[in-house]
């Protein structure tokens, strides 16, 4: 069997190898940290299944191919851009299928006891800006292990990582028993929704992100954002392209392209119908009272 005819690791075949360039691995009180970077040339399975959450934060890379599934989660065709982030629950199966030039990133290992045992949802290309930065820089302080000072700020790091993580996603019953979306669920969608504007959203993988199924969470976002999903989708984009034409000199067909808008004219028409003025009109006038 060829590479392009493999699938995600299901029991049913061998696991592929993996091809580890560099590889760190420290443990800081109950968090363990992995930095590590891996060749891709062949194709490369990832499988978790641990008593510890496992939080996967992509530094850098190229992937040319990344199918995953989750036996409780989002699953599916995904590349990893910097700053991903994949949360994968303790006891809950994770597989995926990579293949392309190299990848760098850090595991993080989290006991459940951590997060006061609270639920802990699959995500997959999350954004966490806290997150990513912690790992960046603990995966710098990792290199130098006979640096004193490197293990002290390792070390504060880890502690103040831990932290944010019961904060943030440590707080039991995140969802009210009603099935509407609690404060933190609405500041962690629109988040998510911020940071990936440019259409790689679907019902499916926000749904997740709040540990709702796909019903429930359609009317719990309306009821919260007081429109559905897509169309809040679609008021941020627009609002953000109105923010970039007033503030860059960049053409109006790159800005809509570049959030995720198909056409050109379905981006006019949209931003016509909100705005009351065409994109043209808009810039012109600096966004003035329209």
């Amino acid at each position: 069997m060829n590479d392009s005819e493999l699938r995600v690791w299901d029991g049913k075949r061998p696991l592929l190898s993996r091809a580890i360039v560099e590889r760190r691995q420290t443990e800081v009180g109950a968090l363990g940290i992995v930095s590590a970077t891996e060749t891709l040339a062949q194709a490369t399975d990832w499988c978790f299944e641990e008593a510890h959450h496992s939080i996967v934060v992509h530094l850098g890379g190229r992937l040319d191919r990344m199918e995953c599934e989750f036996s409780q989660g989002p699953s599916g065709r995904t590349l990893p851009a910097a700053g991903d982030i994949w949360m994968i629950p303790a006891q809950c199966r994770y597989a995926a299928l990579a293949q392309g030039d190299h990848a760098r990133f850090v595991e993080f290992r989290l006991p459940t006891s951590c997060l006061k045992d609270a639920s802990f949802n699959a995500r997959v290309g999350h954004r966490d800006p806290f997150i990513h930065a912690a790992a960046t820089r603990m995966a710098d302080l990792m290199a130098r292990p006979d640096d004193d000072l490197a293990v002290m700020a390792l070390h504060a790091m880890a502690e103040a990582l831990k932290l944010h993580m019961m904060d943030l996603y440590g707080r039991q019953g995140r969802s009210g028993s009603d099935g509407a979306l609690s404060q933190a669920d609405r500041a962690l969608l629109s988040a998510a929704i911020r940071d990936q504007l440019d259409g790689r959203h679907n019902l499916a993988s926000l749904a997740a992100l709040v540990g709702m199924d796909v019903r429930r969470f359609t009317d719990a976002f309306r009821q919260a954002f007081g429109a559905t999903p897509w169309h809040y989708v679609l008021t941020m984009r627009l609002e953000e392209a109105a923010r970039q034409m007033l503030a860059t000199t960049r053409p109006v067909t790159d800005i809509a392209l570049q959030l995720g808008f198909a056409t050109p004219s379905h981006f006019s028409t949209a931003f016509a119908r909100h705005f009351g003025v065409p994109p043209s009109r808009y810039r012109a006038i600096g966004g003035r009272s329209v």
